[in-house]
Protein backbone atom coordinates (compact mmCIF):
# COMPACT_ATOMS: atom_id res chain seq x y z
CA UNK A 1 0.00 0.00 0.00
CA UNK A 2 2.37 2.39 0.84
CA UNK A 3 4.36 1.63 -2.29
CA UNK A 4 1.54 2.32 -4.44
CA UNK A 5 1.16 5.65 -2.53
CA UNK A 6 4.71 6.78 -3.70
CA UNK A 7 4.44 5.60 -6.85
CA UNK A 8 0.79 7.84 -7.12
CA UNK A 9 3.10 10.60 -5.63
CA UNK A 10 6.03 10.38 -8.15
CA UNK A 11 3.59 10.06 -11.12
CA UNK A 12 1.55 13.45 -9.74
CA UNK A 13 4.66 15.26 -9.39
CA UNK A 14 5.98 14.19 -13.00
CA UNK A 15 2.50 14.86 -14.52
CA UNK A 16 2.57 18.75 -12.94
CA UNK A 17 6.22 19.60 -13.70
CA UNK A 18 4.98 18.60 -17.04
CA UNK A 19 1.73 20.73 -17.21
CA UNK A 20 3.55 23.33 -15.81
CA UNK A 21 6.40 23.05 -18.30
CA UNK A 22 3.84 23.22 -21.37
CA UNK A 23 1.84 26.44 -20.21
CA UNK A 24 5.25 28.10 -19.84
CA UNK A 25 5.92 27.51 -23.19
CA UNK A 26 2.90 28.11 -24.09
CA UNK A 27 3.03 31.80 -22.31
CA UNK A 28 6.81 32.20 -23.53
CA UNK A 29 5.25 31.50 -27.56
CA UNK A 30 2.17 33.84 -26.62
CA UNK A 31 4.95 36.74 -25.51
CA UNK A 32 7.22 35.97 -27.98
CA UNK A 33 4.73 36.06 -30.95
CA UNK A 34 3.92 39.72 -30.50
CA UNK A 35 6.94 40.78 -31.31
CA UNK A 36 8.71 41.34 -34.93
CA UNK A 37 12.64 41.77 -35.74
CA UNK A 38 14.73 42.53 -38.41
CA UNK A 39 18.62 42.20 -38.63
CA UNK A 40 20.46 45.28 -38.67
CA UNK A 41 23.73 44.57 -41.10
CA UNK A 42 26.12 46.73 -42.64
CA UNK A 43 25.22 48.23 -46.37
CA UNK A 44 26.02 51.29 -48.31
CA UNK A 45 23.51 53.41 -49.89
CA UNK A 46 24.33 56.66 -52.43
CA UNK A 47 22.76 59.66 -53.14
CA UNK A 48 22.88 60.10 -56.56
CA UNK A 49 21.62 62.40 -59.16
CA UNK A 50 20.09 61.19 -62.40
CA UNK A 51 21.51 63.38 -65.35
CA UNK A 52 21.36 63.11 -69.21
CA UNK A 53 25.09 63.03 -70.28
CA UNK A 54 26.94 63.64 -73.86
CA UNK A 55 30.27 61.66 -74.31
CA UNK A 56 33.22 64.11 -75.71
CA UNK A 57 36.05 62.29 -77.32
CA UNK A 58 39.36 63.60 -79.37
CA UNK A 59 38.04 61.87 -82.33
CA UNK A 60 39.74 61.73 -85.53
CA UNK A 61 38.25 60.38 -88.25
CA UNK A 62 40.71 57.21 -90.72
CA UNK A 63 39.47 58.22 -93.86
CA UNK A 64 39.55 55.80 -96.81
CA UNK A 65 37.61 53.66 -99.46
CA UNK A 66 34.39 51.96 -97.64
CA UNK A 67 33.06 50.85 -100.96
CA UNK A 68 34.15 47.68 -100.40
CA UNK A 69 34.06 44.92 -97.13
CA UNK A 70 35.73 46.27 -94.09
CA UNK A 71 37.69 43.47 -91.37
CA UNK A 72 38.82 45.06 -88.49
CA UNK A 73 42.03 44.21 -87.91
CA UNK A 74 42.23 45.39 -84.00
CA UNK A 75 39.33 45.34 -81.28
CA UNK A 76 37.49 48.64 -80.25
CA UNK A 77 39.51 50.40 -77.92
CA UNK A 78 42.50 48.92 -78.52
CA UNK A 79 45.21 50.87 -78.51
CA UNK A 80 47.56 51.25 -81.47
CA UNK A 81 50.76 52.95 -82.65
CA UNK A 82 50.69 55.49 -85.96
CA UNK A 83 50.70 53.57 -88.84
CA UNK A 84 49.20 50.41 -87.83
CA UNK A 85 47.08 48.33 -89.91
CA UNK A 86 43.62 48.67 -88.24
CA UNK A 87 41.20 47.25 -90.84
CA UNK A 88 41.66 45.63 -94.39
CA UNK A 89 39.32 46.51 -96.65
CA UNK A 90 38.65 43.71 -99.37
CA UNK A 91 36.63 44.68 -102.94
CA UNK A 92 34.66 41.09 -102.39
CA UNK A 93 32.31 39.86 -99.49
CA UNK A 94 33.59 36.33 -100.31
CA UNK A 95 37.14 37.78 -100.01
CA UNK A 96 36.52 39.82 -96.60
CA UNK A 97 34.82 36.19 -95.56
CA UNK A 98 37.99 34.27 -96.39
CA UNK A 99 40.29 36.49 -94.60
CA UNK A 100 38.78 36.63 -91.21
CA UNK A 101 38.66 32.66 -92.06
CA UNK A 102 42.73 33.07 -92.41
CA UNK A 103 43.30 35.07 -89.71
CA UNK A 104 41.18 33.05 -87.18
CA UNK A 105 42.68 29.97 -88.34
CA UNK A 106 46.34 31.41 -87.94
CA UNK A 107 45.58 32.50 -84.45
CA UNK A 108 44.00 28.85 -84.00
CA UNK A 109 47.42 27.53 -85.08
CA UNK A 110 49.57 29.64 -83.15
CA UNK A 111 47.19 28.71 -79.86
CA UNK A 112 47.58 24.88 -80.16
CA UNK A 113 51.22 24.93 -81.14
CA UNK A 114 51.50 26.86 -78.22
CA UNK A 115 49.77 24.10 -75.91
CA UNK A 116 51.77 21.11 -77.58
CA UNK A 117 54.96 22.73 -76.34
CA UNK A 118 54.10 23.09 -72.94
CA UNK A 119 56.09 20.16 -71.69
CA UNK A 120 58.26 21.93 -68.90
CA UNK A 121 55.21 22.52 -66.66
CA UNK A 122 56.07 21.58 -62.63
CA UNK A 123 54.04 21.35 -59.41
CA UNK A 124 54.25 24.44 -58.61
CA UNK A 125 52.13 25.68 -61.81
CA UNK A 126 48.80 23.79 -60.72
CA UNK A 127 48.20 26.61 -58.24
CA UNK A 128 48.50 29.17 -60.47
CA UNK A 129 46.30 27.41 -63.45
CA UNK A 130 43.61 26.86 -60.90
CA UNK A 131 44.09 30.65 -60.16
CA UNK A 132 44.08 31.08 -63.87
CA UNK A 133 40.72 28.80 -64.72
CA UNK A 134 39.14 30.00 -61.38
CA UNK A 135 39.40 34.02 -62.65
CA UNK A 136 38.77 32.99 -66.67
CA UNK A 137 35.46 31.11 -66.09
CA UNK A 138 34.66 34.68 -63.65
CA UNK A 139 35.81 36.76 -66.22
CA UNK A 140 33.44 34.30 -68.72
CA UNK A 141 30.12 34.80 -66.33
CA UNK A 142 30.65 38.49 -66.05
CA UNK A 143 30.63 38.73 -69.70
CA UNK A 144 27.41 36.94 -70.01
CA UNK A 145 25.81 39.02 -67.42
CA UNK A 146 26.69 41.88 -68.55
CA UNK A 147 25.15 40.30 -72.12
CA UNK A 148 28.03 41.85 -73.49
CA UNK A 149 29.11 38.99 -76.56
CA UNK A 150 31.54 41.11 -78.07
CA UNK A 151 34.69 39.22 -76.82
CA UNK A 152 33.11 36.10 -75.93
CA UNK A 153 35.20 34.34 -78.06
CA UNK A 154 38.17 35.74 -76.47
CA UNK A 155 37.36 34.87 -72.84
CA UNK A 156 36.05 31.26 -74.27
CA UNK A 157 39.64 30.74 -75.51
CA UNK A 158 40.98 31.59 -72.71
CA UNK A 159 39.53 29.36 -70.55
CA UNK A 160 39.91 26.34 -73.11
CA UNK A 161 43.70 26.87 -72.84
CA UNK A 162 44.08 27.27 -69.15
CA UNK A 163 42.42 23.49 -68.48
CA UNK A 164 44.87 22.67 -71.78
CA UNK A 165 47.70 23.09 -69.61
CA UNK A 166 46.22 21.70 -66.52
CA UNK A 167 45.77 18.37 -68.81
CA UNK A 168 49.61 18.59 -69.74
CA UNK A 169 50.44 19.04 -66.58
CA UNK A 170 48.44 16.23 -65.19
CA UNK A 171 48.55 13.75 -67.93
CA UNK A 172 51.56 14.74 -69.70
CA UNK A 173 51.90 16.43 -73.38
CA UNK A 174 49.05 16.29 -75.35
CA UNK A 175 49.36 14.98 -79.22
CA UNK A 176 48.24 17.48 -81.39
CA UNK A 177 50.06 16.35 -84.57
CA UNK A 178 46.87 16.31 -86.74
CA UNK A 179 45.18 18.86 -85.47
CA UNK A 180 47.82 21.60 -86.43
CA UNK A 181 48.41 19.56 -89.51
CA UNK A 182 44.87 20.32 -90.45
CA UNK A 183 44.95 23.84 -89.95
CA UNK A 184 48.41 24.55 -91.87
CA UNK A 185 45.98 22.27 -94.71
CA UNK A 186 43.11 25.04 -94.40
CA UNK A 187 45.70 28.25 -94.40
CA UNK A 188 47.11 27.01 -97.54
CA UNK A 189 44.16 26.61 -98.95
CA UNK A 190 42.95 30.31 -98.18
CA UNK A 191 47.15 31.70 -98.62
CA UNK A 192 46.40 30.40 -102.48
CA UNK A 193 43.43 31.95 -103.15
CA UNK A 194 45.28 35.63 -103.39
CA UNK A 195 42.97 37.34 -101.82
CA UNK A 196 42.67 41.10 -103.19
CA UNK A 197 42.70 43.28 -100.02
CA UNK A 198 43.79 46.85 -99.02
CA UNK A 199 45.34 47.73 -95.33
CA UNK A 200 44.15 50.84 -93.31
CA UNK A 201 46.38 52.39 -91.35
CA UNK A 202 46.52 54.38 -88.10
CA UNK A 203 46.87 58.42 -89.37
CA UNK A 204 47.59 59.00 -85.69
CA UNK A 205 48.34 57.37 -82.23
CA UNK A 206 45.57 56.42 -79.96
CA UNK A 207 42.56 54.56 -79.11
CA UNK A 208 40.59 52.32 -82.44
CA UNK A 209 37.13 52.41 -82.50
CA UNK A 210 35.01 50.99 -85.99
CA UNK A 211 31.51 52.30 -85.40
CA UNK A 212 31.03 55.42 -86.45
CA UNK A 213 27.70 57.51 -85.03
CA UNK A 214 27.88 60.76 -86.63
CA UNK A 215 27.96 62.54 -83.64
CA UNK A 216 31.80 63.03 -83.52
CA UNK A 217 32.29 66.39 -84.66
CA UNK A 218 29.00 67.46 -82.46
CA UNK A 219 30.96 68.79 -79.34
CA UNK A 220 34.62 68.76 -79.95
CA UNK A 221 37.41 68.15 -77.25
CA UNK A 222 38.04 71.63 -77.17
CA UNK A 223 35.00 72.74 -76.59
CA UNK A 224 35.28 72.28 -73.01
CA UNK A 225 36.97 74.93 -71.99
CA UNK A 226 34.23 76.95 -73.28
CA UNK A 227 31.37 74.90 -72.17
CA UNK A 228 28.17 75.88 -71.28
CA UNK A 229 24.68 75.15 -70.52
CA UNK A 230 23.21 76.35 -74.09
CA UNK A 231 26.14 73.98 -75.67
CA UNK A 232 25.59 70.97 -73.60
CA UNK A 233 21.22 71.23 -74.72
CA UNK A 234 22.20 71.61 -77.98
CA UNK A 235 24.61 68.38 -78.15
CA UNK A 236 22.12 66.69 -76.26
CA UNK A 237 19.36 67.30 -78.78
CA UNK A 238 21.66 67.20 -82.04
CA UNK A 239 20.88 64.70 -84.59
CA UNK A 240 23.42 62.97 -86.34
CA UNK A 241 25.37 63.72 -88.95
CA UNK A 242 25.65 61.43 -92.34
CA UNK A 243 29.47 59.58 -92.20
CA UNK A 244 30.78 58.63 -95.48
CA UNK A 245 33.88 57.29 -97.03
CA UNK A 246 35.22 56.77 -93.42
CA UNK A 247 36.93 53.96 -92.16
CA UNK A 248 36.34 53.89 -88.14
CA UNK A 249 38.21 56.87 -85.93
CA UNK A 250 41.03 57.20 -83.46
CA UNK A 251 40.70 58.75 -80.11
CA UNK A 252 43.99 60.72 -79.34
CA UNK A 253 43.32 61.06 -75.96
CA UNK A 254 43.38 58.36 -73.14
CA UNK A 255 41.05 61.47 -71.59
CA UNK A 256 37.47 61.38 -72.32
CA UNK A 257 34.26 63.58 -70.86
CA UNK A 258 31.24 63.13 -69.81
CA UNK A 259 29.70 66.22 -70.23
CA UNK A 260 25.60 67.24 -68.33
CA UNK A 261 23.57 69.85 -66.83
CA UNK A 262 22.94 69.60 -63.09
CA UNK A 263 21.08 72.12 -60.91
CA UNK A 264 22.84 75.10 -59.82
CA UNK A 265 22.19 74.12 -56.49
CA UNK A 266 24.83 71.72 -56.31
CA UNK A 267 27.73 74.17 -57.19
CA UNK A 268 27.48 74.52 -53.40
CA UNK A 269 29.32 71.03 -52.62
CA UNK A 270 30.81 70.27 -56.09
CA UNK A 271 34.34 71.89 -56.65
CA UNK A 272 36.93 71.82 -59.83
CA UNK A 273 39.46 69.54 -58.37
CA UNK A 274 37.04 67.00 -56.75
CA UNK A 275 37.34 63.19 -57.52
CA UNK A 276 33.65 61.46 -57.65
CA UNK A 277 31.85 58.52 -58.77
CA UNK A 278 29.41 57.60 -61.75
CA UNK A 279 27.13 54.82 -62.10
CA UNK A 280 26.31 54.28 -65.62
CA UNK A 281 23.05 51.79 -65.71
CA UNK A 282 22.49 50.94 -68.76
CA UNK A 283 25.98 49.31 -68.92
CA UNK A 284 25.65 47.98 -65.20
CA UNK A 285 28.64 50.34 -64.41
CA UNK A 286 28.95 51.58 -61.14
CA UNK A 287 31.50 53.65 -59.09
CA UNK A 288 33.58 54.55 -62.30
CA UNK A 289 35.73 57.42 -60.82
CA UNK A 290 35.64 60.63 -62.55
CA UNK A 291 37.22 63.84 -61.92
CA UNK A 292 35.36 67.02 -62.10
CA UNK A 293 37.21 69.33 -64.74
CA UNK A 294 34.72 72.08 -65.31
CA UNK A 295 31.60 74.08 -63.82
CA UNK A 296 30.20 76.45 -65.82
CA UNK A 297 28.17 79.91 -65.37
CA UNK A 298 24.86 79.66 -63.87
CA UNK A 299 21.77 79.54 -66.79
CA UNK A 300 18.34 78.93 -65.84
CA UNK A 301 19.17 77.43 -62.35
CA UNK A 302 21.66 75.15 -64.20
CA UNK A 303 25.14 74.89 -64.75
CA UNK A 304 27.15 72.38 -66.96
CA UNK A 305 29.71 70.22 -65.52
CA UNK A 306 32.72 68.27 -67.51
CA UNK A 307 33.88 65.16 -65.68
CA UNK A 308 36.89 63.50 -67.29
CA UNK A 309 37.92 59.59 -67.17
CA UNK A 310 40.49 57.50 -68.19
CA UNK A 311 39.15 53.95 -68.47
CA UNK A 312 38.61 52.95 -72.20
CA UNK A 313 37.66 49.62 -73.34
CA UNK A 314 35.25 48.67 -76.17
CA UNK A 315 32.28 49.70 -74.61
CA UNK A 316 33.32 53.04 -73.31
CA UNK A 317 34.60 53.83 -76.45
CA UNK A 318 31.36 53.36 -78.25
CA UNK A 319 29.28 55.67 -75.42
CA UNK A 320 28.02 58.73 -76.41
CA UNK A 321 24.44 60.39 -74.83
CA UNK A 322 23.90 58.32 -71.77
CA UNK A 323 21.96 58.09 -68.80
CA UNK A 324 23.89 58.34 -65.71
CA UNK A 325 23.74 58.62 -61.90
CA UNK A 326 26.19 61.89 -60.19
CA UNK A 327 27.35 59.86 -56.94
CA UNK A 328 26.79 63.29 -54.70
CA UNK A 329 27.34 61.37 -51.16
CA UNK A 330 28.11 57.62 -49.77
CA UNK A 331 26.52 56.43 -46.26
CA UNK A 332 28.03 53.32 -44.94
CA UNK A 333 26.53 51.85 -41.72
CA UNK A 334 23.81 50.21 -40.43
CA UNK A 335 20.14 49.67 -42.28
CA UNK A 336 17.16 49.73 -39.33
CA UNK A 337 13.79 50.20 -39.61
CA UNK A 338 13.08 54.06 -39.16
CA UNK A 339 10.14 53.02 -37.23
CA UNK A 340 12.03 51.60 -34.46
CA UNK A 341 14.24 54.18 -33.68
CA UNK A 342 12.83 56.27 -30.31
CA UNK A 343 13.95 58.64 -28.10
CA UNK A 344 15.42 57.55 -25.15
CA UNK A 345 15.33 59.54 -21.86
CA UNK A 346 17.02 57.21 -18.54
CA UNK A 347 15.52 59.03 -16.38
CA UNK A 348 12.12 58.24 -17.32
CA UNK A 349 12.74 54.56 -17.84
CA UNK A 350 10.45 53.29 -14.56
CA UNK A 351 7.30 55.71 -15.96
CA UNK A 352 4.27 53.99 -16.47
CA UNK A 353 4.14 52.77 -20.52
CA UNK A 354 1.25 54.15 -22.17
CA UNK A 355 -1.49 51.84 -23.98
CA UNK A 356 -1.56 50.97 -27.28
CA UNK A 357 -3.61 48.92 -29.46
CA UNK A 358 -2.56 45.29 -30.24
CA UNK A 359 0.71 45.42 -32.71
CA UNK A 360 1.61 49.19 -32.01
CA UNK A 361 5.12 49.47 -30.65
CA UNK A 362 4.79 51.60 -27.43
CA UNK A 363 7.46 52.11 -24.58
CA UNK A 364 7.85 55.53 -22.29
CA UNK A 365 10.04 57.13 -25.87
CA UNK A 366 8.86 58.35 -28.67
CA UNK A 367 9.47 57.68 -31.87
CA UNK A 368 12.10 59.92 -33.88
CA UNK A 369 15.47 60.75 -35.46
CA UNK A 370 16.53 64.04 -33.67
CA UNK A 371 17.12 64.39 -30.01
CA UNK A 372 17.45 66.89 -27.14
CA UNK A 373 19.77 68.00 -24.88
CA UNK A 374 20.01 64.74 -22.18
CA UNK A 375 18.29 62.27 -24.50
CA UNK A 376 19.64 59.89 -27.24
CA UNK A 377 18.52 57.98 -30.19
CA UNK A 378 18.18 54.35 -29.44
CA UNK A 379 16.58 51.04 -30.73
CA UNK A 380 15.78 47.78 -29.07
CA UNK A 381 16.79 44.49 -29.67
CA UNK A 382 16.06 41.15 -28.52
CA UNK A 383 19.25 38.69 -26.57
CA UNK A 384 17.12 35.62 -25.94
CA UNK A 385 14.10 36.67 -24.19
CA UNK A 386 15.41 39.77 -22.92
CA UNK A 387 15.28 43.73 -24.44
CA UNK A 388 18.15 45.68 -24.84
CA UNK A 389 18.21 49.45 -25.59
CA UNK A 390 21.37 50.27 -28.66
CA UNK A 391 22.31 53.60 -29.33
CA UNK A 392 21.91 54.50 -32.35
CA UNK A 393 23.41 57.44 -34.66
CA UNK A 394 20.73 58.78 -37.57
CA UNK A 395 23.54 59.70 -40.89
CA UNK A 396 20.99 58.85 -43.75
CA UNK A 397 17.13 58.23 -44.08
CA UNK A 398 14.66 57.71 -46.90
CA UNK A 399 11.97 57.63 -44.69
CA UNK A 400 10.68 53.92 -44.23
CA UNK A 401 14.96 52.90 -43.15
CA UNK A 402 17.56 55.06 -42.03
CA UNK A 403 20.93 54.14 -42.22
CA UNK A 404 23.00 54.75 -38.65
CA UNK A 405 26.69 55.39 -37.51
CA UNK A 406 28.94 52.26 -36.87
CA UNK A 407 31.23 54.52 -35.16
CA UNK A 408 28.55 55.09 -32.19
CA UNK A 409 29.86 55.28 -28.46
CA UNK A 410 28.12 53.79 -25.62
CA UNK A 411 26.17 56.74 -23.18
CA UNK A 412 24.79 56.59 -19.87
CA UNK A 413 25.13 52.44 -19.66
CA UNK A 414 23.50 52.19 -23.37
CA UNK A 415 25.74 50.85 -25.87
CA UNK A 416 25.64 51.12 -29.18
CA UNK A 417 24.48 49.12 -31.34
CA UNK A 418 26.36 46.31 -33.57
CA UNK A 419 26.23 44.76 -36.53
CA UNK A 420 23.40 41.55 -36.76
CA UNK A 421 21.78 42.52 -33.76
CA UNK A 422 18.03 41.94 -33.96
CA UNK A 423 16.02 44.92 -33.60
CA UNK A 424 12.36 45.27 -32.11
CA UNK A 425 10.57 46.60 -35.45
CA UNK A 426 6.78 45.44 -33.99
CA UNK A 427 5.89 44.87 -30.25
CA UNK A 428 4.62 46.58 -27.18
CA UNK A 429 5.79 48.17 -23.92
CA UNK A 430 9.72 48.10 -24.94
CA UNK A 431 11.51 48.98 -21.78
CA UNK A 432 15.38 48.34 -21.28
CA UNK A 433 16.11 45.15 -19.39
CA UNK A 434 12.80 43.87 -20.02
CA UNK A 435 12.05 40.27 -20.16
CA UNK A 436 9.44 39.20 -22.26
CA UNK A 437 9.42 35.80 -20.99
Amino acid sequence: MLKNKKLVNTVCTVLIVAVMIYLFQDVFKSNSNKYETEMADEVTVQDVVELDAFIVRDEQYIDGNASGTVVPLVSDGDRVASGDAVARVCAKEQDAADYAELEETRKTRDRYVRLSEQTELNALDMEKLNEDIDSAYTDLLELVNSRDYDGLSDYITDLEESYASKQVLRDGTIDLTETIAALDKRIAELEAKNISANDVLAPLSGYYISNLDGQETTLRYDDIDSLSVALVDSALKHEPAAVSEKIGKIVASYKWYIVANIESKYSRIIEVGDTMKVNIPEYGYENVKVKVEKLSSEQDGRIAIALSCNVMDETYANMRIEDIELVIAEYTGYRVKTSAIHTYVPEDETTTPTSAADGETTTTTTTTTTVEKGEMNVVYILRGTVMNARKVEVIYTDGDYSIVSKDTKSEKGIKPIQRYDEVIVKGRNLKNGRSIG
